[in-house]
């Protein structure tokens, strides 16, 4: 029966039971649809229908308290075909990315413009065709939009200028024509960069132009004519321009220059009025870069970070990481899976504005956590699981303010857990599962100062008593399987509670079972391998059971006959002191 309440890990970390599904059901099935579109690609192979898609599925993210996908982020593999219809059947999904998938082909899909919350579409360095359509207006909330590197054609929708919150545009490296359009001088939100270059771009740059004040914009690679110093003037806030390899004719007086990918010679003036020449277009922010090189280095230049090459543009050329499309500091540093070793370098806390590190499925990789982690004050998910590390849970996690997601499970972590993480007020999903966590829990810990976490600590050694401080805390899961627990847990239960899932399996628990007062909301429930006395209450006819499990305690009495309890299989209750009643055998 055990295997009917198997817990899941969630991707960012835990242990759930498969039948407490965080996915929606609709997503799921239009994620699936999604994969068998692709043929089934080993890209999306943690993709499978009897798992977990918000818990255990890489390329997306869901939404932690709606639990609705919000994220679809697909890159560098090996997918090939038409970007499918379905992907506009994810209502709620606010970040859509597929990127570095040269086997992508076709238009851009219609069926994207329902995606109505979309913030940031991204389908760059595929080989999309066709013409960039006018119904991406229809996504008002959309802030970034990249659609650079790949084959489309025709002219530039003027309609695009009808986005209120645009941020970022990219239409570089593609084929397309005609002109400018005339409408990009009246954006009618936020004025923002604009990436026009390498495409066929012919006439003049509209005067209207003039009126927006660009923080940057590129039309270097194309055919314009005409004038461009309307790009320029005493009250902008301008930071780059680029106008290289075109036909303009104007009077380059006092103007901020770029002069790159010409035949110049000569001493750069001294003095005068030229205050810097940069002819870099590098994103990359350089410090972000060199951190990141250091990282490479200290794991010996691994194969797995082939494409951290200096030479190249860490927002536009590497994987593993992802920059903020505004600002173009790295946000998100996710590697697993691959042949790194070692110790996490110290250097990995020198990234200020990381949002997101994930170290997943690196079993070589050794050491303690580094103390330099808690400089990551923006990080709001942090995965170190599947690794190989040790020594203790650092107190200093508890100056991360904004994590949601803490995940040090499969680990051989050892000592008490601190009790300072309770004072993270955001803290969603605490996963410290499978390690080697001793002691008693002091008292402090179930003192949250913000939400209630799901909290998983299954196959630990901890013991003692569940200290009293949880029994006001209302958990939506919660997971104490496989450890040395004794005395009350009845804690997690009460008819207030929105508790679903609680898994206390395999411990030295003893308390009066029929005193038990559940929730409405349980739909999960192991307690087997306990001392668990008492009788069943009757309440748990009422309820929407779909796991159960009180096998190997000390329970009497009558099984409830009513709801799902009598069909359920034997092994949910065999091993008790007196139980009786369908499906056991009848009662004397």
């Amino acid at each position: 029966m055990k295997t009917l309440f198997v817990s899941l890990l969630i991707s960012t970390l835990l242990s759930l039971s498969l039948s407490q599904e965080l996915c929606n059901s609709q997503d799921k099935q239009v994620l699936l649809q999604i994969k068998k579109h692709f043929g089934d690609p080993y890209l999306l192979a943690s993709w499978k229908s009897d798992t977990d898609c918000c818990t255990d599925w890489y390329q997306v993210e869901c939404d932690s308290t709606t639990n609705r996908i919000i994220s679809l982020t697909v890159f560098a593999g090996t997918l090939s075909g038409e970007i499918p219809a379905a992907v506009g059947d994810l209502p709620y999904l606010q970040n859509l990315v597929l990127r570095k998938l040269t086997n992508i082909t076709g238009p851009v899909q219609p069926a994207i413009a329902k995606l109505v919350h979309l913030t940031s579409l991204r389908l760059d360095w595929l080989s999309l065709t066709g013409t960039v359509p006018d119904f991406l207006s229809q996504l008002k909330n959309l802030t970034f939009l990249d659609l650079s590197f790949n084959g489309f054609s025709g002219t530039i929708p003027s309609s695009l200028a009808l986005l209120p919150n645009l941020g970022a545009l990219h239409l570089d490296r593609n084929k397309l024509t005609g002109s400018i359009p005339e409408s990009f001088g009246t954006f009618k939100g936020s004025v923002p960069d604009l990436y026009l270059s390498h495409n066929q771009l012919t006439g003049e740059i509209p005067a209207s132009l003039g009126n927006m004040d660009f923080s940057v914009i590129d039309l270097s690679r194309n055919q314009l004519v005409g004038d461009a110093s309307m790009l320029f003037g005493p009250n902008k806030t301008t930071n780059n321009v680029y106008l290289s390899r075109n036909l303009f004719e104007f009077n380059l007086s006092n103007v901020t220059l770029n002069v790159s990918y010409n035949r110049l010679c000569g001493q750069i003036p001294v003095g005068g009025k030229l205050q810097s020449l940069d002819s870099s277009k590098e994103l990359c922010n350089s410090h972000d870069k060199k951190v990141l090189l250091q990282i490479k280095k200290h794991f010996g230049d691994p194969y797995h970070l082939a494409s951290w090459l200096p030479g190249t543009d860490c927002c536009k050329a590497w994987n593993q990481v992802e920059c903020d499309p505004t600002t173009n500091r790295i946000v998100s540093l996710r590697m697993y899976s691959g042949n790194l070793s070692g110790e996490i370098p110290a250097e990995v806390g020198d990234l200020p504005y990381l949002k997101t590190l994930e170290l997943h499925k690196l079993t070589n990789i050794t050491g303690p956590i580094p103390t330099s982690i808690s400089n990551l004050i923006n990080l709001i998910s942090l995965r170190l699981s599947r690794l190989n590390l040790s020594g203790p849970v650092p107190d200093s996690l508890s100056n991360l303010k904004n994590l949601r997601v803490l995940d040090l499970s499969f680990n051989s972590l050892s000592g008490s857990i601190p009790s300072s993480l309770a004072l993270l007020p955001e803290i969603d999903i605490l996963g410290l599962d499978r390690n080697k966590l001793t002691g008693p829990f002091q008292e402090s810990f179930g003192n949250f100062v913000g939400r209630v976490p799901g909290i998983s600590l299954s196959h630990n050694q901890l013991s003692g008593k569940i200290p009293a401080s949880l029994d006001n805390r209302d958990f939506r899961w919660v997971d104490f399987s496989r450890n040395k627990l004794e005395g009350d847990a009845s804690m997690f239960f009460g008819p207030n509670k929105t508790t679903g899932v609680v898994d206390l399996s395999r411990n030295l628990l003893e308390f009066d079972f029929s005193k038990v007062v559940f929730p409405t909301t349980l739909t999960n429930l192991d307690i087997n391998h306990n001392k668990i006395f008492g009788s069943i209450p009757t309440q748990m006819t009422q309820l929407t059971i779909l796991s159960l499990n009180v096998s190997y305690n000390r329970l009497c009495g009558l099984i409830p006959q009513g709801g799902k309890l009598p069909s359920l299989d034997y092994t949910a209750y065999f091993h008790n002191k007196c139980l009786c009643g369908t499906p056991l055998e009848s009662c004397k």
